[in-house]
């Protein structure tokens, strides 16, 4: 469900400690569907019914069940892997129907 390299994990980790979280449960949401696709969140949360949790050394990631069947999991990356912007969260598979298709309401386009 989780896929993370122990130089993202010790980064991770290193921004939750510097935020000061008081709970390593941490839920990866999603917040929306972007022109490029699904924006997802982290925040610190509580554990469901509804959630598949896959503890990795210190943190508990949470993730509802349907994501994790909708986008096959989770790949969290250091800043390096993701081009020094910092760590990275994207999604395991991808759907071909995310984004932007075109048509009236398409990003930067309406209909005339």
């Amino acid at each position: 469900m989780i896929f993370i390299n122990d130089k993202a994990y010790n980064e991770f980790k290193k921004l939750l400690d510097d935020a000061k979280v008081e709970s390593y449960n941490i839920r990866i949401g999603l917040d929306r569907i972007g022109c490029s696709g699904p924006i997802f969140s982290v925040y610190v949360d509580e554990v469901t019914d509804k959630d598949d949790v896959e503890k990795i050394k210190d943190v508990s990631f949470i993730v509802e069940k349907s994501l994790n069947e909708q986008y096959g999991g989770f790949i969290i990356v250091s800043s390096e892997e993701n081009n020094g912007n910092g760590v990275g969260l994207k999604p395991v598979v991808q759907s071909a129907s995310e984004g932007c298709g075109g048509g009236c309401g398409g990003c930067g386009g309406g209909c005339h």
